[in-house]
C-alpha cells in the first residue's frame, strides 16, 4: 500500500517534499505526490468557501474512472465548508478512500498573524495525517496530543504532536502490517 496526495495549484508550493516526507515517515508507508488533476467543484460564491463533500465526490469518482484503489488525498488551498459547520480544515469519505485538506486556515495569515513555513507545514502534515488517519480505520480520539483528537480550532491543531498515541497506533500497525 502506499498513499497518494494530489497537491493543488493554489496550496503553497515549495511544501510538497517535508510534507509528503513528514507523511510518509508517521505511517511507514511509501506517499506519491501529484498536481492535482480534479477541477474542484462546489464553490459557494455567497460564503466563499467550498463545500468539501463536493469535493470529495469528485475524487471518488476521478479515482473510480482511474481504478485508483490507494489513499487519495487532495491539499488545496479553497476554504472548506460543509453542511453543519462553518469551516474545515479537512474532511475524510473512509468508505471511499478520500480526503481533502485546505491551507487556507492552517496559514498564520488567515489570522492576522506572521506568515511562517515551518508553522503551516507542521499544520498541513497534522490535518493531512489525521484525515489519511481516518481513511485507514482510525476514529477520532479522546487524547488531546494525538493526531487523531479533533480539532476545532487552531490552536488545538497546535496542541497536537505529530504522532498517534499508543491506542491509535496499535490499531494502525493491524492495517498497515508494519510498526509505527
Amino acid at each position: 500500500m502506499h498513499l497518494l496526495i494530489f497537491w493543488d495549484s493554489g496550496a503553497p508550493p515549495g511544501l510538497e517534499l517535508p510534507v509528503s516526507r513528514a507523511i510518509s515517515d508517521l505511517f511507514r508507508l511509501p506517499v506519491r505526490v501529484c498536481e492535482n488533476p480534479l477541477i474542484l467543484n462546489g464553490y459557494s460564491g455567497t460564503r466563499r468557501q467550498t463545500d468539501a463533500r463536493s469535493i470529495l465526490d469528485t475524487i471518488d469518482r476521478f479515482r473510480q474512472r482511474r481504478s485508483i484503489t490507494e489513499p487519495v488525498l487532495l491539499i488545496c488551498s479553497s476554504d472548506l465548508f460543509a453542511k453543519g459547520y462553518v469551516s474545515l480544515f479537512g474532511l475524510a469519505r473512509p468508505a471511499c478512500g478520500s480526503a481533502v485538506v485546505s491551507t487556507t486556515r492552517l496559514d498564520n495569515s488567515f489570522y492576522g498573524r506572521n506568515a511562517n513555513d515551518e508553522d503551516l507545514t507542521e499544520r498541513i502534515v497534522k490535518e493531512g495525517a489525521h484525515e489519511i488517519g481516518h481513511l485507514l480505520g482510525l476514529d477520532h480520539c479522546g487524547d488531546i496530543t494525538c493526531i487523531m483528537h479533533n480539532p476545532l480550532t487552531l490552536d488545538d491543531l497546535d496542541r497536537k504532536r505529530v504522532t498517534f498515541c499508543q491506542n491509535c497506533r496499535l490499531i494502525l500497525e493491524s492495517v498497515t502490517d508494519c510498526a509505527i
